[in-house]
């Protein structure tokens, strides 16, 4: 079986949370580097954080499962600021195809593309690095 990469966490917790909704809807899945970035975080950045993996032939459906779940999650979170919630999560990924721009990438990042996710309010426009707490 070949298995691709789907998402990466810093925080086990949110790792092992979808793992287990990927596993109820019977979707062949594992976690990779857990226990590393668990015992020492300060090997996160260089092992690329705890990787979910699944299986290639479920990879469309799983990607389908974590959006809608994540959007789910988000009506439920009110924007600090004006209250509403009207959340939603942006990506963004930066993968260029000239050799300097990887080159680029890969001295200040240590990857050639580069992934950033970021919360928009979509009443107040505000942007958010995390998902704001919900109490």
């Amino acid at each position: 079986m070949n298995f691709k990469q789907i998402a990466s966490f810093d925080n086990f917790m949110l790792a092992n949370m979808m793992l287990g909704n990927l596993h109820q809807n019977n979707i062949n899945c594992h976690l990779k580097d857990e226990y590393i970035v668990t015992i020492d975080p300060l090997l996160n950045p260089a092992v690329g954080g705890i990787k979910l993996l699944v299986e290639e032939g479920d990879y469309e459906v799983a990607l389908e499962l974590l959006k809608s779940t994540e959007a789910d999650y988000l009506k439920e979170i009110a924007c600090p600021h004006c209250n509403n919630r009207t959340l939603e999560a942006e990506e963004k990924i930066n993968c260029p195809q000239s050799f300097w721009g990887k080159l680029k990438n890969q001295i200040a990042f240590g990857q050639t593309a580069t992934y950033k996710k970021q919360y928009r309010c979509k009443t107040c426009n505000r942007i958010f690095a995390e998902i704001p707490p919900s109490f």
